[in-house]
């Protein structure tokens, strides 16, 4: 999982051992492991040459 501070609160954690699974946290930062992390450099760059919102961003070039 990743370090998002809801997967680290004891009701999460308790659910998971209650399902009788396993969690391994990944590194702080590790964007070798997350594919698309590359890709933020890209869009940030497009958001700051258009001018635009994240929202209006994603919806010209994603959706």
């Amino acid at each position: 999982m990743d370090n998002a501070t809801f997967h680290k609160r004891q009701d999460i954690k308790t659910a998971i051992a209650d399902a009788e699974h396993t969690h391994e946290y990944l590194s702080s930062y590790s964007p070798d492991l997350n594919g698309i992390e590359p890709k933020w450099a890209q869009a940030k760059a497009i958001r700051k040459r258009e001018g635009c919102s994240i929202k209006q961003l994603f919806a010209a070039y994603v959706f």
